[in-house]
């Protein structure tokens, strides 16, 4: 069973760029009513309007995911501007590659400010309205690294691994409440993910092909749930690094 996007309010963060814009793309063309939040607003206007041309009602919110007091103020802004929310994207990160003792406390401070501090209070802000409705669906996009670490990914890699156990937690805490919690955990993409060495990777997906496992993600329906998928290049095994 399949659910239309049709007129579904769907909240995306980091929606200026790589995934997230692609996201947004992906879902215009379903139609959908899109809420897309991010820091470079300049960027997120260009991407709002990109989604417009292709049938979506959109708005745009900028601002930095740990700005707690914001992102509780866009979530009563959405909720006022569209009158509900159908599912929640988080899909913003930050993350720097480098060995144990090259990252600095800052860097550590920072990635789990925004992967882990800064999802929980996004969903924070918008899980209430769901469960008043008792529908809703958090989409949370995570990384095969989520599953494995690899060298250098030390940091980065411990915020994506709490995301796993949070979704899975939370999952539970509130299924029974009508709201899905899904998990994506994407292997390389073509993005310029905050410069990662070696990311731009031959045989790397791209970001349209992530955006695309999303929106089946957000349209399956029914007693049949895709609670943790791993998204990989064809052809290519779920191995660290891959």
């Amino acid at each position: 069973m399949r659910v239309a996007l049709e007129d579904q309010v769907i909240v995306i963060t980091g929606a200026s760029r790589g995934i997230g814009r692609a996201t947004a793309l992906e879902l215009a063309k379903g139609h959908a009513r899109l809420a897309l939040l991010g820091r470079d607003e300049a960027a997120l206007t260009q991407a709002g309007r990109a989604a417009e041309a292709l049938g979506a009602e959109v708005r745009c919110y900028g601002g930095d995911l740990r700005d707690h007091a914001r992102s509780a103020a866009i979530a009563q802004e959405v909720q006022t501007a569209f009158g509900q929310v159908d599912a929640l994207v988080n899909n913003a990160a930050v993350g720097k590659y480098g060995s144990f003792l090259d990252l600095g406390l800052e860097d550590w401070r920072q990635m789990l400010e925004v992967n882990v501090l800064g999802l929980v209070a996004v969903t924070r802000a918008f899980l209430p309205a769901m469960l008043a409705r008792g529908s809703g669906h958090i989409l949370n996009v995570s990384s095969v690294q989520g599953l494995r670490a690899t060298a250098t990914s030390s940091a980065y890699s411990a915020t994506k691994f709490a995301l796993m156990g949070l979704s899975q937690s939370l999952a539970q805490d509130v299924g029974a409440r009508g709201i899905r919690v899904s998990v994506l955990c994407p292997g390389s993409v073509e993005t310029d993910f905050d410069g990662f060495p070696g990311y731009l990777k031959p045989g790397a997906m791209l970001p349209e092909e992530v955006a695309e496992a999303i929106r089946d993600m957000l349209e399956s329906a029914g007693r049949v749930h895709m609670s943790e998928v791993v998204l990989l290049p064809f052809g290519k095994r779920p191995t660290p690094g891959s």
